[in-house]
């Protein structure tokens, strides 16, 4: 197995991971969701949902995986802006963990784009 092969497993097994854990708890995430005012909280996470598998198996399968890319990066950027509002935590630990995990997620967003023309 080579580098990239590798690459794209934990890419692929780290949004798997998080989209099955989220899953099992859909009715929690989907209450997150209406409590920071998202619209249509139910369609928007099974659409989220939908997405963040979509660009897995794409990814997974080596088949328009630029497409799958693109998945991954919108599904990223709007979990991030709706969870990680940094900005508006009032408690600092609070506002540390999303600032951290919004700079990890940036990170994520500038991996997958490598895998972008491979």
């Amino acid at each position: 197995m080579d580098f990239d092969s590798i690459g794209r497993l934990l890419i692929v097994a780290s949004f798997a991971i998080a989209g099955i854990s989220n899953v099992i708890v859909s009715a929690q995430q989907i209450a997150r969701l209406r409590g920071f005012n998202v619209p249509f909280p139910t369609f928007a996470f099974w659409i989220g949902m939908a997405i963040q598998f979509l660009g897995c198996f794409l990814i997974a399968a080596r088949w328009h995986s630029d497409v799958g890319v693109l998945c991954l990066i919108v599904f990223t950027i709007a979990a991030t802006l709706i969870y990680h509002r940094f900005w508006t935590k009032e408690d600092l630990g609070q506002r540390i963990v999303s600032r951290i995990t919004v700079v990890s997620n940036v990170a994520i967003v500038g991996g997958l784009l490598l895998l972008v023309g491979r």
